[in-house]
């Protein structure tokens, strides 16, 4: 924290605090840290990190319609 930064306080919901917090430590930073990178980005139009939990539901979809495609092929 530099002599610029300004301290201020804000209420989250206590599970959008739990999320932050599994995130920071996800990506081994401050809680602070987390919030700066995630509201600089959101200003910047970067796309948002996807999480492993998101990752493995969107590789376990694509692993589905694979083997739906590959059921098909052989019954043609």
């Amino acid at each position: 924290m530099t002599s610029e930064d300004i301290q201020t306080n804000l209420r989250l919901p206590a599970d959008l605090k739990e999320r932050l917090k599994q995130a920071a430590d996800a990506s081994n930073r401050s809680m602070n840290a987390e919030v700066v990178a995630r509201l600089e980005e959101s200003f910047t139009g970067g796309a948002a990190p996807i999480d492993e939990h998101t990752l493995d539901l969107f590789a376990e979809k694509v692993g589905q319609v694979l083997d739906e495609r590959e059921k098909k092929k052989r019954k043609s």
